[in-house]
């Protein structure tokens, strides 16, 4: 009889224990169906897709202000139609060609970094299905992650911009532009770089 109660003992232990591991693995099955689906491999190329729109959007208006410096710049030099034309419209294009470059990079970063999210996110849910997480409220948990992952990246990647990527073009700019005020300081002080110092004046007789 002893025997028999041990048994029967052992028995539904076991019976638990199965049970048990079958809700585990309904749950982290139901958790894994979530984060497999189909449309979330959709939300992210969109997410992509939008991070590069915005970034581009940020690298063409640096390029519209960049063109519109250099030609100032050109044109208060009296440089344009010359070698150095030449030379800064080509730094302008390996800037640009470098803007088109990072766009992407930041991206396609953007991306992994919400998929890694996600995957973390699974981890996690994936664990609390070993303490006990019913399926129906993994599966709520898991839509929620997906959804806050999402949402952050966005915020995330709107609110850093580019940065300066036609720091080369500005550099010249600024060159050209305080050239062009001692330029003026000069004429408007009277000096002429061919009128004689008050030195050599002297040294030659000039009054």
């Amino acid at each position: 009889m002893a025997g028999g109660g041990s048994n029967r003992a052992a028995n539904e232990a076991n019976r638990q224990e199965q049970e048990r591991q079958a809700a585990i693995a309904g749950t982290q099955a139901r958790v894994n169906q979530v984060f497999n689906d189909p449309t979330r491999a959709a939300d992210i190329s969109d997410y992509v897709g939008a991070i590069r729109d915005y970034q581009t959007g940020d690298l063409d208006r640096q390029k519209v202000d960049a063109d519109r410096s250099l030609r100032f710049a050109l044109a208060r030099g009296g440089l344009t139609g010359g070698s150095t034309q030449r030379d800064q419209q080509q730094r302008f294009g390996e800037d640009y060609s470098r803007g088109v470059l990072e766009v992407e990079r930041r991206a396609q970063g953007a991306g992994a970094e919400l998929e890694a999210a996600d995957q973390d996110a699974r981890a996690r849910l994936i664990q609390l299905a070993t303490s006990g997480l019913d399926t129906t409220t993994a599966a709520q948990q898991a839509g929620a992650a997906l959804r806050s992952n999402l949402e952050a990246g966005k915020s995330a990647a709107m609110v850093g911009g580019l940065g300066d990527m036609f720091g080369g073009v500005k550099s010249f700019a600024d060159q050209a532009k305080n050239a062009s005020e001692r330029r003026r300081g000069l004429r408007d002080s009277g000096y002429s770089p061919y009128q004689p110092s008050a030195v050599s004046a002297g040294m030659f007789g000039g009054r």
